[in-house]
């Protein structure tokens, strides 16, 4: 993949998350704060703690830190799959999320 093609499927990745967040708000009451800096996007639940995602552009992988572990994922031709026990990136997202805002966000 080139660097070109994984910037174009990282952003799409930032939209999507930026969409998600927009909707847990509506759906579940979530009240998440989505800021972007870069090729950073963090998201602070009420408790003040954070989920950090960031690309990794050298490594064409997109990392996802929370305050109970990190992910790296790699795109596998049609989806972001964790390096480590292959689980799909919005799972992950939304379990992690889940996790830290108190209950299950849809």
């Amino acid at each position: 993949m080139t660097e070109t093609e994984f910037l174009d499927l990282a952003k799409a990745v930032w939209e999507e998350i930026e969409s998600r967040v927009d909707h847990w708000s509506e759906a579940d009451d979530a009240d998440i704060e989505s800021m972007r800096l870069g090729p950073v996007l963090e998201l602070e639940f009420p408790s003040g703690r954070k989920l950090v995602i960031n690309q990794q552009t050298p490594m064409r992988q997109i990392w996802l830190a929370s305050p109970r572990g990190a992910f790296h994922f790699s795109w596998n031709g049609s989806a972001w799959q964790d390096t480590r026990q292959g689980l799909d990136f919005w799972a992950v997202l939304t379990e992690q999320a889940s996790l830290e805002f108190g209950r299950t966000l849809r």
